[in-house]
């Protein structure tokens, strides 16, 4: 194919114009595809020329990439790779050499008539071309391609121009790319800049170093905010405080050192010194200071914490090095082939070998063969992971072996592991089974507990109801014996049916200490006394063919126990002994003191740990079958034959202790006998007098009673005896009506009220609304069944006299007739008192008289003390007639004046040792009863009857030669 020439473009200085324009248009570019495109443009318009593109070589010019391309419209578009094949490696040569390639025809044109060439020149729709290569570094980086659809012939101006053109734009190119990376890097350096401006004015605020500029003259011109935060000075303080003002005393001389190296110009100083905080007090901080210039660059970090721990380390290091010799524990650590690298001395006293005598040996030399697979497996686990827990059995160098359980750790190459001695922890876990047994026959006790409490409350609501019942046949029994006391018949038959009384009293009083509801009146009781007190009554209650024996320690403890109650118990497990033993054999009571542990009371529910005192009943007969023991305290079991025993009698016991607070185990075994063990709690009080028993004959008076008692049957007969006693009675069937009663007016010296009442004023409420109406009114409750209304602690509460049903006529007689007497007396010595207390002393007829007074009332006896004291006399009192008795010899004693009624010796019995022992004491009988009616019967004997007046006092005061 022929070449067409291409109209001849314009030269001279129509192309520098050309060049000038583009130029001057290229400078107001800075995009690099804007620059190429607007050079293609015009280039293309210049020559006339279809299309005009820029290539970039990345790799090989047989795949260049176009960029960017102008055409005229008529051009298919041509961006993207191009594979140009051998056509484009055999022109790469001269590209590379910066040589321009113009070829007019490429079909005629022996470097491009190539099939392949061809093919994407015959694509594209070129026939003639420019080529202007752009190299960089000996490299071809870029192509400028000028193209035409026809063959053309391309003239030396239009090659040049394009030369020129490519140039220029190639340089433009490299100018807008070097200010772009320019126009980049400015912003970035000012992002970083800006960035790094924030990030210090950040870091000097929130830093927790305390950060300063320090100038010579030693103030700081600037510091951050963790002054303040730290030692709680200002900025301002800070800035107009010599540093050296605020350094501790003793680091001084080493900041002064660092200050002289400062201003010598040495790059950088590291110390620490200590720096007094606003508040008080001392913070250590370690500085860097770096001086530039006239100024010294400081930061500090407060150390206080780490000084604090270093010498807290330091302690601790010590306190381990004391630990590793001190410790009870076996501490070790074994290296990687199992030998002893560091054992402390516990060694020795574990398993008797001494440290250096293991170290560097296997710790198999050691180990009992039997566990030494074991602890092969624990030390392959505990190189990989610490190991929780691990026990073998190590040989002890006298003989034997020892269980230790390890803990370990790996650290470094080395295993570190403690070994706790526990051969006697593996000896207990018998002693744990053990327990553990016991603790199922603890709860099965607490079963046989609940079960006893069950039954203890249905016998308690019996016991009551059949104690009404009683007082009724009693009371009317009683009744019926005063009036036919002329026939010997009926009175025969009476007496039958009062014994039948007195045993069904007796089996309600035995049901009602089952259920622990029986009324209480414990003393803190010497056990031992009281033991002394019974063996005569043991003895002969087992028989002459029982060996009884009594082994009492020394020093027992007391016990606050109802000594009567514990009386009957004693003397009930005594008879059962005897009948065990059938009548031969040996009974021994041992009284002990008792410390029960947990240990104990973890196999006894209804136990709590503690002092006891322990009485102990044990005999040599037939014992009880182990599968009886759990029912024996059951009521109505008996293993005696039928007609023998009620089966009441261990019930009663084991009811009793109970509500005493105490405890009662047995130990038989068949065939050899049984042992009852009594635990008592201890108390630590001083011991009581026992309380009075009231004797003497049945009086009644004509006294006013209000009996309030809701069972009608038990009313009328109450009524009928107090009446036949001569008192005045009124009644009531609950307490309301009671409290109307009183309320109205009548006059009443004492309250009968039964304890269990029906309504909404129970019988102890009704006690304390009375006595506000009544003051000098006396009390005294009544009941087959007391309730907790009436017991603090299993116990009455003090203060509260109680009359039990079933009660006898005289009973009944002599309990309100001393009531009534003490409450007058009382009343009477109150009211004499504060008609002598204004008054000057009543001087002593003839004279001063050194008087002891006996007088178990409390109230009583201290009034009458201080009314023999302000008639002028010197009183010693005392409660009971064993306390009288050393005092009898006291020198200058001239008057005895005792109460008859007095608890265990009588008033009358103690009158007698006085006569018998001190002839010229003289004797005056303090009572409440006619003096006929008094059981002294000594002609002789004088009298002051309560209530007495002052008058009455001071009479039977006088020697009998003035008072005859």
């Amino acid at each position: 194919m022929s070449s067409t020439p291409a109209p001849r473009s314009q030269a001279g200085a129509s192309g520098v114009a050309f060049l000038l324009q583009l130029e001057r248009r290229l400078r107001l570019l800075q995009d690099t595809g804007e620059i190429l495109s607007l050079s293609a443009q015009l280039l293309g318009q210049r020559l006339g020329a279809q299309q005009v593109a820029c290539f970039d070589i990345d790799q090989t010019l047989q795949c260049p990439t176009l960029q960017h391309a102008w055409s005229d419209g008529l051009a298919p578009g041509a961006a993207g790779e191009y594979f140009l094949g051998d056509y484009a490696a055999g022109l790469a040569d001269a590209l590379a050499a910066g040589q321009a390639l113009a070829v007019s025809d490429v079909a005629s044109d022996p470097r491009t008539a190539i099939p392949a060439a061809l093919a994407t020149f015959a694509r594209l729709g070129i026939r003639a071309f420019l080529n202007i290569p752009i190299a960089k570094d000996g490299q071809l980086a870029a192509l400028f391609v000028v193209h035409s659809r026809a063959a053309r012939l391309w003239h030396a101006d239009e090659i040049e121009l394009a030369v020129q053109v490519s140039e220029r734009v190639w340089s433009t190119i490299l100018r807008a790319r070097a200010e772009a990376r320019l126009r980049t890097l400015t912003a970035s350096m000012e992002m970083q800049v800006a960035e790094r401006t924030r990030e210090f004015g950040r870091t000097w605020n929130v830093s927790p170093d305390l950060l300063g500029v320090l100038n010579l003259d030693g103030y700081f011109e600037h510091s951050n905010p963790a002054w303040q935060a730290t030692l709680g000075w200002s900025a301002e303080e800070i800035r107009t405080t010599k540093f050296f003002e605020l350094i501790h005393p003793d680091d001084l001389p080493r900041t002064y050192a660092a200050w002289d190296a400062a201003n010598q110009g040495q790059p950088a100083l590291r110390f620490e010194n200590r720096y007094r905080h606003k508040l008080g007090g001392w913070h250590w901080l370690s500085w860097v200071a770096v001086p530039e210039g006239e100024k010294v660059y400081c930061s500090a970090r407060d150390i206080t914490v780490e000084k604090k721990l270093e010498a807290d380390l330091a302690a601790r290091n010590s306190e381990r090095e004391r630990l590793w010799r001190s410790a009870q524990d076996l501490m070790v650590a074994i290296d990687a082939d199992g030998c002893f690298a560091a054992v402390n001395p516990a060694a020795g006293a574990i398993l008797g070998w001494l440290p250096e005598e293991m170290l560097g040996r296997s710790i198999f030399d050691f180990v009992l063969p039997d566990d030494a697979a074991a602890t092969r497996q624990a030390l392959l686990q505990v190189g990989k992971e610490s190991m929780p827990s691990f026990e073998n059995r190590y040989r002890h160098r006298g003989g034997g072996h020892r269980w230790l359980s390890w803990v370990a750790a790996p650290e470094g190459d080395l295993i570190f592991a403690t070994g706790r001695h526990v051969t006697v922890e593996k000896e207990a876990q018998n002693t744990l089974r053990s327990m553990q047994e016991s603790l199922r026959h603890s709860e099965m006790a607490l079963l046989q507990s609940q079960k006893l409490e069950a039954l203890g409350k249905l016998t308690g609501g019996v016991a009551h109801d059949f104690n009404n019942v009683l007082q009724i046949i009693s009371g009317n029994l009683q009744l019926l014996q005063l009036g036919l006391a002329d026939d010997p018949l009926a009175a025969k038959r009476i007496a039958s049916a009062s014994a039948a009384v007195e045993r069904g009293a007796k089996l309600s009083a035995q049901l009602l200490a089952f259920a622990r509801r029986q009324p209480l009146k414990p003393l803190v009781t010497d056990l031992a006394q009281l033991l002394r007190a019974t063996e005569e009554l043991l003895r002969r209650a087992t028989g002459e063919s029982i060996e009884t024996r009594l082994l009492l320690a020394d020093d027992c403890w007391r016990a606050l126990v109802d000594p009567h109650q514990l009386e009957n118990v004693i003397l009930n497990l005594a008879i059962n002994a005897r009948d065990a033993m059938a009548g031969q054999g040996q009974l021994t009571i041992e009284l002990s003191n008792s410390v029960l542990g947990s240990d104990y009371t973890a196999r006894h529910a209804d136990v709590a740990p503690g002092d006891y005192v322990q009485l102990a009943v044990s005999d040599t007969g037939t014992g009880i079958p182990a599968e009886l023991l759990d029912k024996i305290f059951e009521p109505f079991f008996t293993t005696k034959k039928e007609g023998e025993g009620t089966g009441l009698g261990l019930s009663m016991a084991y009811g009793f202790l109970r509500q005493s607070g105490g405890h009662l185990t047995v130990d038989s075994l068949p065939g050899h006998g049984s042992t009852f063990r009594i635990y008592l709690p201890r108390s630590l009080e001083a011991e009581t007098e026992l309380p009075l028993q009231l004797g003497g004959p049945v009086l009644g008076g004509k006294e006013t009673i209000l009996v309030v008692e809701d069972d009608v049957q038990v009313q009328t007969t109450v009524v009928d005896m107090l009446r036949g006693l001569g008192y005045v009675v009124l009644r009531a069937s609950d307490g309301e009506s009671a409290l109307a009663i009183i309320g109205s007016g009548v006059p009443i010296d004492l309250l009968f009220t039964d304890v269990v009442m029906p309504g909404k004023v129970p019988s102890t409420a009704l006690a304390r609304q009375a006595r506000v109406l009544l003051p000098q009114l006396a009390v005294l409750f009544t009941s087959g069944y007391t309730q907790d209304a009436m017991m603090q602690g299993g116990r009455l509460e003090p203060g509260v006299e109680l009359l039990s049903k079933p009660y006898r006529r005289e009973d009944l007689a002599r309990r309100i007739r001393h009531l009534l007497a003490n409450g007058r007396h009382v009343t009477a010595l109150h009211q004499y008192r504060a008609q002598l207390a204004p008054q000057q002393p009543v001087p002593s007829l003839p004279g001063v008289r050194r008087i002891l007074l006996v007088e178990d009332n409390a109230d009583a006896r201290a009034m009458t003390s201080e009314l023999l004291a302000m008639l002028g006399h010197t009183v010693l009192a005392v409660g009971t007639a064993e306390e009288a008795l050393p005092l009898l010899g006291t020198p200058g004693l001239e008057l005895l004046l005792t109460d008859i009624s007095l608890p265990r010796m009588s008033g009358a019995e103690l009158a007698e040792v006085a006569a018998r022992d001190y002839p010229q004491l003289e004797v005056v009988f303090s009572t409440g009863h006619a003096p006929a009616n008094s059981g002294v019967l000594d002609p002789q004997a004088r009298f002051l009857v309560k209530p007495f007046t002052v008058e009455q006092l001071q009479q039977a005061l006088l020697p009998p030669s003035l008072g005859a």
